[in-house]
């Protein structure tokens, strides 16, 4: 059950023009911890609070209090702040408030209230304060655990995110035109009536629910005004309904992604003339209504489709529109279409887990507005050419692991500013890793394992300032490993990778399998699949981690994953890799480097895998590793280390008797970067480990323990 608090507000005894105070009132009242020091300046000695962090005036009224994302934390009471007769604005997402909203007085002003992304775990009390906020239109409360109440909503609303939320009645919404009930746990088996009141809507989403119903097409079509239409990853079985397509003149876009539909793609969509995107990818639909109804379509993926990637609509006379193309997942052949050129407005292309072969055409490559490039799991050959995003593209995302790749990483990669995610492990890319990768500030995610580079790490990776992932493992890369690497310590913001759905595959074989594991992209791939994946039987045991990624950190972060093992790198490890206070695993096994474990890696707080296996390094173990709590896996295995196993901490509790699953023993690692991952199948059979797993075969090492 969760705890209520009662706060005794002075917001009845304030006069109404006392902006400082009411706003003081309001941090006393609400704001227990302010990590970040963003309300400091909030004392009683200013005259105004127009120059406050946070606070925009008109006129020398406040209009807008916008906190979002400052590490805030507390019981959140608007009371002070709904007596600010000026107040349109208010945003607090993103931070720790928690509560229940009982707290309420009326107000004159609110328009909008952006509550999401908090830490709301109680019954929050929204019927008093959609009564007290009579002109409010924009109301988001969507986040975390934010359990159901009954409403009705008035008509002022204009959007509407409340997703956590269950037992709705719409009353009278004729006004309301965004309703976002996505990311809940709603178990409906039909839909309330009174949605058919909301005529104005036209954004519809329902996402990511747990309903079980066949899709309700007479209550759909009674929204006139719809535009986009979410109901993907719930339960919905049975045939698309044609009265969906008959009716959808308005319609945009459509998910109906993962859900439990079978059939064909009804005939009547080719009348949805304004539909740019349909994706019903992750079901069990049939026929051949890629061709019959392909014109009306863009997106496309994880059904059982066979036979060729279609070009056809991209031959059309006038041209066609094409944004988005998804055929993931399916069992498509032949080569990639260079007629794709003529789809001139494509901006992401996902082929992946198909069984495509030859090169990716010159033509794809320079399309003007192509960001993401997704072909991963094919049997692609031939090399990337030089040129990219300099005749063309504008690449964000370049994910083409697991396929036949060539030759040389171009030196033109250099120009693609906007890459957040580049994945090219396990082809077959050789030559060195070009120099101007460090231009690429915006990347978060490297993944060049198991390839044939040669050359040494460039320094200028420690200027990439949002790169939380690196993975060059498996490769014959020589040279010292650049003290540079951790120049971005304490630099890391949250960036684009956020939401990003992933499958981390778990290597869990030890010394027999090479790399920690490795980070998938999962945009439209069935789990199933994963089974036929060579990656996943590069192991004796293998575990898989699916869901979308968070950054563990809201500023000041640094990298997470760093994998360099299997290569050719000499002398010692640098000492500043230890400020790396966000990095969670660290393995640098299986290379040549020399002198002794970094004292400094006792600042590795939250780590939980450090693999120096198979080097030459001298000296003893640092006492400064007992003091990591997270660790579970340690190897220094095959090397030249000397001395006695530091006692106390994690280093104490390594035990043959103190056994555990493989699965509570890597939850951390997926969880706190990816904290909406579960383990998703045991692809080979789990084995047990010890809580601790280190790993000091062949040294002169003595333990501590009797």
């Amino acid at each position: 059950m969760g705890s209520f608090f009662v706060v005794v507000s002075n917001a009845r005894t304030l006069p109404e023009n006392d902006q400082v105070g009411r706003l003081l009132a309001f941090k006393k009242s609400s704001v227990e911890s302010d990590p970040n020091g963003f309300l400091n300046e909030w004392t009683s000695s200013s005259s105004s609070p127009c120059t406050w962090n946070g606070i925009s005036c008109s006129n020398g009224q406040v209009v807008e209090l916008n906190l979002s994302s400052v590490g805030l934390g507390g019981p959140l009471h608007l009371t002070d702040l709904m007596a600010l007769p000026t107040l349109l604005r208010v945003k607090f997402n993103g931070n720790h408030f928690y509560g229940d909203l009982s707290s309420i007085a009326s107000s004159r002003s609110f328009e909008f209230l952006d509550l999401s992304a908090n830490s709301f775990s109680e019954v929050l009390v929204l019927e008093p304060l959609l009564k007290s906020c009579d002109k409010i239109k924009y109301l988001i409360v969507s986040g975390k655990s934010i359990q159901g109440v009954v409403l009705k909503f008035g008509p002022s609303l204009l959007k509407l995110d409340l997703s956590k939320l269950n037992d709705l009645d719409f009353g009278t919404c004729q006004n309301l035109t965004v309703l976002n009930l996505s990311f809940n746990n709603l178990t409906s088996t039909e839909f309330p009536p009174s949605l058919a009141n909301c005529q104005s809507l036209n954004t519809l989403n329902i996402g990511h629910n747990s309903i079980r119903m066949e899709i309700p097409s007479k209550l759909l079509v009674k929204l006139k005004s719809l535009k986009q239409l979410v109901l993907a990853h719930n339960q919905f079985f049975d045939k698309i309904p044609s009265e969906l397509g008959q009716s959808c003149s308005t319609l945009e876009e459509v998910d109906l992604s993962g859900n439990r539909l079978t059939g064909e793609l009804p005939s009547t969509f080719k009348l949805c003339s304004s539909l740019f995107s349909l994706n019903f990818g992750n079901n069990d639909l049939s026929g051949d209504f890629l061709h019959t109804v392909i014109s009306s379509l863009t997106n496309l993926s994880s059904n059982a489709l066979i036979g060729n990637v279609p070009f056809e609509l991209c031959l059309a006379p006038s041209g066609f529109p094409l944004e988005t193309m998804l055929l993931a997942s399916n069992y498509l052949t032949g080569t990639v279409p260079k007629q794709l050129e003529h789809c001139r407005n494509l901006r992401k292309i996902d082929l992946s887990f198909n069984y495509l072969t030859g090169s990716i055409p010159l033509e794809i490559w320079i399309l003007p507005n192509l960001s993401e490039l997704v072909m991963w799991a094919n049997n692609l050959t031939g090399e990337i050419p030089e040129g990219i995003c300099i005749n063309g593209g504008n690449l964000q995302t370049l994910i083409l692991n697991n396929n036949f790749l060539s030759g040389a990483l171009p030196q033109s990669i250099s120009n693609c500013t906007n890459l957040v995610w580049v994945s090219l492990s396990s082809n077959r890319l050789s030559g060195e890793i070009p120099q101007g990768i460090g231009n690429l500030a915006n990347l978060a995610i490297l993944q060049l394992g198991n390839n044939l580079l040669t050359g040494p790490i460039p320094r200028g990776l420690g200027k990439c300032r949002n790169l939380i992932w690196q993975d060059l493992n498996s490769n014959a890369l020589t040279g010292l490993i650049p003290l540079e690497l951790a120049d971005q310590a304490g630099h890391v913001n949250p960036g684009k990778v956020s939401e990003k759905q992933f499958a981390f595959v778990r290597n869990e074989g030890g010394t027999e399998c090479k790399g920690a594991g490795g980070l998938i992209e999962f945009e439209g791939i069935r789990e199933e699949r994963l089974e036929i994946l060579s990656v996943v039987h590069l192991c004796p045991s293998t575990r898989i981690y699916s869901g979308r990624t968070m950054y563990t950190f809201t500023s000041n972060g640094s990298m997470i994953y760093r994998d360099l093992s299997y290569n050719s790198l000499s002398g010692t490890i640098p000492d500043n890799l230890g400020s790396l206070n966000f990095l969670q695993v660290l393995n640098l096994g299986h290379n040549n480097l020399t002198g002794t474990i970094p004292f400094n890696f006792g600042g590795l707080k939250i780590v939980g895998v450090v693999d120096l296996s198979h080097n030459n390094l001298q000296g003893f173990i640092p006492p400064s590793l007992a003091s990591l709590s997270f660790l579970s896996d340690l190897d220094v295995s095959n090397n030249n280390l000397s001395g006695m196993i530091p006692s106390g901490g994690r280093l104490a509790t390594f035990s043959a008797s103190s056994l555990q699953d493989t699965k509570s023993i890597w939850a951390f690692v997926a969880s706190p970067f990816l904290l909406v991952a579960q383990a998703m199948n045991t692809i080979h059979p789990v084995f047990t480990i010890t809580s601790l797993q280190l790993r000091v075969a062949n040294e002169r090492v003595e333990s501590i323990k009797k």
